[in-house]
């Protein structure tokens, strides 16, 4: 009798550190897909770049949907601009009076723009409406366009 109760009881022993050992599984598998996720935020997310070239700017329009004017940083010197933005969202999605899903996304977003002609950064100005980052970069040797007449 006192042999079954001892295979019982290890067995019940296994069951529990097999059961523990799941759950630490499971906890580490949710470390690693965060990890991932926010890996892929920080660094693959790229937003999309318009750059326009006038006779006497540069424009550069980047969206940066979801983000506050008061968190875009920008740098810029007559060959390139860098900015950095930091985001913090938080989206809510209710289904019925019961369910609700948080989706919260926080990062920094970078992305660097080399101009192609060299401008005045002193000069520069920037906006930010609807999601929408404008720099305009006066170019340092402005071109003159004229109508050409076919002969």
């Amino acid at each position: 009798m006192n042999r079954r109760n001892n295979r019982k009881r290890t067995i019940l022993d296994r069951k529990g550190l097999v059961e523990k050992m799941l759950e630490e599984t499971a906890k580490t598998i949710d470390d690693i897909k965060y990890d991932i996720e926010k890996s892929i935020i920080d660094y693959t997310f790229v937003p999309g770049k318009d750059i326009i070239e006038t006779d006497e700017d540069i424009i550069v329009r980047v969206d940066l949907p979801g983000i506050k004017k008061e968190d875009i940083e920008l740098k810029l010197t007559e060959s390139n601009l860098k900015i950095k933005a930091n985001f913090d969202i938080t989206q809510e999605i209710e289904q019925g009076s019961y369910i609700t899903f948080h989706d919260r996304k926080s990062g920094v977003i970078r992305r660097s723009v080399r101009f192609p002609k060299k401008v005045m950064p002193e000069e520069s100005k920037a906006t930010f409406e609807n999601g929408v980052l404008t720099v305009e970069a006066p170019k340092v040797e402005k071109t003159e366009s004229f109508t050409l007449e076919i002969k």
